[in-house]
């Protein structure tokens, strides 16, 4: 939403809204931000709904009795939802859409990089925040641009996928997350049929049936021409030669790696040589909560991570562990689970993740599960996750609050260990990590 409001905003758009966590005080800088760039803020409480707007737009989680809906009711204006907004915007312009359950941030962000150094001039409309835009003065999620191509992330956890009609795709994978996998896959073809052209991961089967002739195959063990030999690891980069082309990015980690393949693919689509792809990349230097390294404090070192489902939390734990290049280092790991139905669905799947990676000697830390709202069957908790991780290994500890798990994490850190905290939608999340820092650097201060 905050995207679209600036992409609006930095299009000349008139661009007012609200949010009730500025209501209740928190996020200040961006609500500061967003005032600074021109878009109007009001409580969310109907009162900056007018009948001079055009539209009125809300994302999935907002209730059909908000104050807001109420009053654009009352005016007869239109109500959209976010992605009935961004499939209008996508119009506009050429369109290049990234799809997939994981790594979509990440991927948008690299291929934003890599249409730039190809001299697109591309606008971006994203979920995450790009670390080199905020270098910029932006927020980090949204530019305008004065080319004719666009860069969007079209996410499929709420079925909006099927809204959009891009001029090209990239598909990266088709895993469990909102939703079972038989409900995905008829979502993700429809969306295929869509686009006129994709890039696909070969390596995903689900992913291989949706490729055409045309479309471009990508992925590190695809046995074709566009496929990646011998990536090298470094502890917080990764290098790798394509097509005679050396390529290196500023992200840790095999899945990065793979991520940055789905670029490169993408700016094949769009006829950019690899030595542009390979500048743009070069560019990148990460987005916002995906492994983000925190700090370090007496060799402990601290990581914030937006990994929430099975995939992602794997890839994200072997990377920590850092096994590709050399190490095996102990991991304290926290998880902050978020909805009960996601964990009702996923929550099995991610314990055995956990306990594929994690070694004995690692630990793993869940609080109870964040609770947004509205109605939901809780019958189940956190501590039933860690019941079953523990029956597979005993590396779990499940603690009712952030706070007991920022004590315990703290007392039980190490010199050489990486702890890693790990979690998406929960606004607490934005500032967990640093208070976990914070927090080992108190318990660790030097005795006189």
């Amino acid at each position: 939403m905050g995207a679209l409001a600036q992409y609006l905003r930095f299009s000349g758009r008139e661009v007012s809204g609200s949010d009730r966590s500025f209501d209740q005080g928190s996020e200040k800088d961006k609500r500061d931000y967003f005032e600074r760039h021109g878009i109007r803020l009001f409580p969310q409480d109907g009162s900056g709904v007018a009948d001079r707007h055009s539209a009125i737009v809300v994302s999935t989680a907002i209730e059909n009795d908000n104050p807001e809906i109420k009053r654009a009711r009352e005016l007869s204006l239109p109500i959209l939802h976010r992605s009935e907004l961004l499939a209008t915007l996508c119009s506009e312009k050429k369109t290049l859409a990234v799809a997939g359950t994981s790594g979509k941030s990440t991927v948008t962000g690299m291929i934003y990089h890599i249409l730039e150094a190809g001299g697109f001039a591309p606008a971006l409309i994203t979920g995450a925040n790009l670390l080199s835009l905020q270098e910029r003065g932006l927020l980090g999620n949204a530019a305008a641009g004065n080319g004719p191509w666009m860069v969007v992330e079209a996410d499929e956890s709420d079925g909006s996928l099927t809204r959009y009609h891009p001029e090209a795709a990239v598909i990266l994978n088709i895993e469990k997350d909102h939703m079972e996998i038989d409900a995905l896959i008829p979502l993700f073809k429809t969306f295929r049929e869509q686009c006129r052209r994709i890039a696909f991961n070969a390596g995903d089967i689900r992913c291989r049936d949706l490729g055409r002739p045309g479309d471009i195959p990508f992925g590190p063990d695809f046995a074709g021409e566009f496929r990646l030999p011998n990536p090298e690891f470094s502890e917080w980069s990764s290098r790798f030669v394509l097509g005679g082309v050396r390529f290196e990015i500023h992200a840790p980690g095999r899945y990065n790696v793979e991520n940055a393949l789905a670029a490169v693919a993408a700016g094949l689509l769009l006829g950019i040589p690899l030595s542009a792809c390979a500048e743009g990349l070069r560019k990148f230097r990460g987005v916002e909560r995906r492994f983000v390294k925190v700090g370090e404090v007496r060799g402990i070192t601290v990581v914030d991570d937006f990994a929430h489902n099975p995939a992602k939390i794997k890839a994200s734990l072997e990377t920590a562990k850092g096994r590709a290049f050399g190490k095996n280092r102990r991991v304290l790991a926290v998880f902050h689970p978020h909805g009960f139905a996601p964990m009702k669905l996923m929550g099995c799947d991610i314990m055995d993740s956990v306990a594929a990676v994690l070694d004995a000697g690692d630990k793993f830390y869940m609080p109870e599960i964040f609770y947004a709202g509205g109605t939901a069957d809780k019958s189940i908790s956190s501590a039933d996750l860690i019941a079953a991780l523990n029956q597979k290994k005993s590396i779990g500890s499940f603690f009712p609050s952030k706070q007991e798990i920022l004590s315990a994490v703290a007392a039980e850190a190490k010199a050489g260990d990486f702890v890693i905290s790990m979690g998406a939608r929960d606004p607490a999340l934005e500032n967990f990590a640093r208070d976990l820092l914070r927090e080992i650097a108190a318990q660790h201060v030097e005795q006189p």
